[in-house]
């Protein structure tokens, strides 16, 4: 099986509808105060906020004008693009039916983003380079992540993911969701058992979850951290 090769982290947005499915969100109350962590160009934040969820975005790319953001989503969406065929055997084509589809989903997501970043600004979208934070302690009742962690196992060694998940667990009072559990090479992470069995952690209720998404193949589920 070819391994999706990438030398950096993408900005590739997914939609409200996907992190619905992927988090599970029927599960969560519109009172909830959201952080989406390590957004990127998602449009999870600025669709939620039209259906009343209480959201804010961080990623280290909300430094960066809206312009020259665009630039890097058009560019990396290409790359993406570019690889995919080789590939396509590794993913599920059920939500998007094809190559085609995917490619609208993608560019609907970043414009999105990109005209409600334009809009709000740091107001809803906040400038963060994990895994430090400005965020208080308990900020949010719950943080969702998404295609960041354990996907990029290759790029962000063990630490960088134990850091960042303690510094979302000081950040949040209730609870933590990560998706998927899965690498770049298509396999479930080793840093998700290590981290589940790291002693540091040993107060906390970790479980792995089924959800009804799945575009990677075996990319099917999400890490669900209890902070109370």
């Amino acid at each position: 099986m070819n391994k999706f090769e990438l030398d950096d982290i993408v900005l590739i947005g997914r939609t409200f509808e996907e992190y619905y499915k992927m988090f599970e969100l029927e599960e969560m109350s519109k009172d909830d105060k959201i952080l989406d962590a390590a957004s990127g160009v998602s449009s999870f934040c600025a669709e939620a906020s039209l259906k009343g969820y209480d959201v804010t975005a961080s990623d280290r790319i909300y430094g960066v004008s809206s312009s020259e953001i665009e630039k890097k989503c058009a560019k990396d969406l290409e790359i993406v693009l570019e690889k995919l065929p080789d590939v396509k055997d590794s993913y599920k084509w059920d939500y998007f039916k094809d190559i085609v589809a995917l490619e609208k989903n993608r560019k609907s997501a970043y414009m999105d983003f990109i005209a409600d970043y334009k809009e709000k600004g740091n107001s809803a979208y906040i400038d963060v380079e994990f895994p430090e934070t400005p965020f208080e302690d308990n900020q949010f009742t719950v943080s969702l992540v998404s295609h960041f962690l354990f996907l990029y196992d290759e790029h962000l060694d063990y630490e960088f993911h134990k850091k960042t998940i303690s510094e979302i667990m000081r950040i949040t009072s209730d609870e933590i969701r990560i998706f998927s559990v899965v690498n770049l090479r298509y396999k479930k992470s080793l840093f998700v058992d290590k981290l589940m069995k790291d002693p540091e952690f040993a107060n906390y209720e970790m479980e792995i979850k089924k959800v009804d998404y799945e575009f990677l193949k075996n990319g099917n589920e999400m890490l669900k951290i209890q902070i109370k």
